[in-house]
């Protein structure tokens, strides 16, 4: 049995693989890599490599896509907000948890 510890998110996997995974075209992956909307790996071929954690991503970018209509790289800003949004509220209680203690 595998469990999700087992996996390494950062495992360099082709686009067709993430495409697979996903349900979507390999070229659609490919396109997003290329327009910086998802990340890379560096790899020598000609084709991006992307981590796996990409999966996740793509597959919450496509829940944004359908449930609210934003395009691919709508999808990407609003990813990034929210990411940028939990790290300065895990900031904030850090602060306050210091706070509290040093009084």
């Amino acid at each position: 049995m595998m469990w999700a510890n087992d996996i390494d998110l950062d495992e360099p996997v082709s686009c067709a693989v993430v495409a697979e995974t996903i349900g979507a075209r390999r070229s659609l992956v490919v396109r997003l890599a290329q327009h910086g909307l998802i990340d890379t790996v560096d790899s020598d071929t000609d084709e991006p490599l992307v981590p796996r954690r990409v999966v996740v991503q793509l597959r919450r970018m496509q829940r944004l896509r359908r449930d609210l209509g934003v395009n691919f790289a709508g999808a990407a800003v609003i990813l990034d907000l929210v990411r940028r949004i939990e790290q300065l509220s895990r900031e904030l209680a850090e602060m306050h948890g210091r706070a509290e203690g040093g009084e």
